[in-house]
C-alpha cells in the first residue's frame, strides 16, 4: 500500500503535536520512526491507522483520500496491546475470526507464523496471565497473521529480551515485501539499523531527517540525530 501524507497537522488542546509537510510510504519497505519521547511518533501511526482524527492536511491511501476504503488493508499493534481473556492461541487467531476467514487458512497462517517464536508451551495459557514479553509476542503474532498491506507497529519489542527481539525482527522483516509495508516506531537506533529500509526521525512533531537507513545513519544532517548517535 502507498500512503502519501501532505501538510498534516494534529493538535491537542491547541498545541501542535504533529506537523508533517510531506511523507510518502512506498510499497514493500520497512520504515523505522525514531525520535525522543513526545516527538509525535505514536500520534503519526494513530493518524495513519485512522484511530484518531487530524486537524488539517490529508492522507492518501493508494491515491485516495480517506481511510474508509482501505481500513481492512491496515493493521496496528499499539504500544500497550489489549489481550483478550482467552487462550494465547485464541488471541492470535482472533483477527482472522473477526474477518470470517476459513479454518484451513487460519490453521495455515497460525502455524506458519508460530514458527518465529518458541511459545508452543503457552498456547493454551490464558493471555491475561502472560508476562510482558510473552504478551508482546502474542500481540505481534495476532497482528502478523492478518497479513495486511500496511502494518503499523508501536514499540513492538519494548518488553522483549534480546533473543526474543531478534526473533521478532525476523518476523517483522517477513511482513514487508511486494505490496506490503511495515512502519515501526522504535526507540532503539540499533534495531532501526537492523530492520529498516528507510528511517523517519521526528522532533517536536516535525520530520527533521528522512531517507534510506544507510544514508541517515552513516551521514546524518540533523544535529539532534548526530547528538543522539554521539557523532
Amino acid at each position: 500500500m502507498r500512503v502519501n501524507i501532505e501538510n498534516l497537522i494534529k493538535r491537542y488542546n491547541n498545541r501542535v503535536v504533529l506537523d508533517i509537510e510531506r511523507l510518502d510510504i512506498e510499497e514493500g519497505k520497512v520504515y523505522a520512526v525514531l525520535g525522543l519521547n513526545g516527538s509525535g511518533k505514536s500520534t503519526l501511526l494513530e493518524c495513519i491507522a485512522g484511530l484518531i482524527d487530524y486537524d488539517e492536511g490529508k492522507i492518501l491511501y493508494n491515491g485516495r483520500e480517506g481511510i474508509e476504503n482501505s481500513r481492512k488493508a491496515i493493521s496496528m499493534m499499539v504500544q500497550k496491546p489489549y489481550l483478550f481473556d482467552k487462550s494465547v492461541m485464541d488471541n492470535i487467531i482472533s483477527g482472522l475470526k473477526f474477518r470470517n476467514e476459513n479454518k484451513k487458512m487460519m490453521d495455515k497462517r497460525f502455524y506458519e507464523y508460530l514458527s518465529f517464536f518458541s511459545i508452543d508451551h503457552l498456547l493454551y495459557k490464558n493471555a491475561k496471565k502472560l508476562s510482558g514479553g510473552e504478551g508482546a509476542k502474542t500481540a505481534l503474532l495476532r497482528t502478523a497473521v492478518i497479513e495486511t498491506e500496511l502494518t503499523l507497529l508501536d514499540e513492538p519489542t519494548a518488553s522483549m529480551d534480546m533473543e526474543s527481539t531478534l526473533q521478532a525482527e525476523r518476523l517483522i522483516k517477513s511482513m514487508a515485501g511486494g505490496k506490503r509495508s511495515v512502519v515501526i516506531v522504535t526507540h532503539d537506533i540499533f534495531q532501526a539499523k537492523r530492520l529498516a529500509d528507510d528511517v523517519i526521525f521526528l522532533d517536536r512533531g516535525k520530520i527533521i531527517e528522512m531517507g534510506s537507513a544507510y544514508k541517515v545513519f552513516s551521514c546524518p544532517k540533523s544535529s539532534a540525530l548526530r547528538k543522539i548517535m554521539n557523532l
